[in-house]
């Protein structure tokens, strides 16, 4: 074995010792490298965006506004001109499910917006004096990731 051989084997083995655990090759690396690469090369791609902001739906606010399970999200107030002030979402609405989906945690509400296309038709289901409601919101554009 050369000298380049015990370098990386040097290398491989004080990162198995770092990261607790044998195995590890520059392969395992390579996807994540690979994960950087392209997303700086896609930052200036477009992914959908609603132009509203969530917050995690409780027990106590469910029960208060007449729903049985405490899921979905309860939506901020949509900017001005974006695709949700546009469909009529208002504050307070909660957010049931997407195109049929249930949105079980608020958090995932964002990323699942971002990774639909610009100028698509989403169905939000949501539910406003304790009543559903379907709103048609078509998605505006916003940078991916940020």
């Amino acid at each position: 074995m050369g000298s380049r051989g015990l370098l990386r084997l040097g290398l491989e083995a004080l990162l198995a010792l770092y990261v607790g655990f044998s195995g590890w090759t520059w392969a395992d690396a390579a996807p994540s490298y690979l994960g950087l690469a392209q997303a700086e090369q896609n930052k200036n791609e477009l992914c959908g965006w609603i132009g509203v902001g969530v917050t995690p739906m409780t027990r106590a606010v469910a029960l208060s506004l007449g729903m049985a399970e405490p899921y979905g999200a309860i939506l901020a107030e949509p900017q001005p001109g974006s695709p949700a002030a546009a469909a009529h979402v208002e504050q307070g609405d909660v957010l049931t499910s997407i195109n049929g989906a249930p949105l079980i945690r608020a958090s995932d509400f964002e990323a699942i917006i971002a990774r639909m296309a610009p100028r698509t038709t989403v169905y939000l289901y949501t539910w406003r004096n304790r009543q559903p409601r379907a709103v048609q919101v078509i998605l505006g554009s916003g940078p991916c990731g940020g």
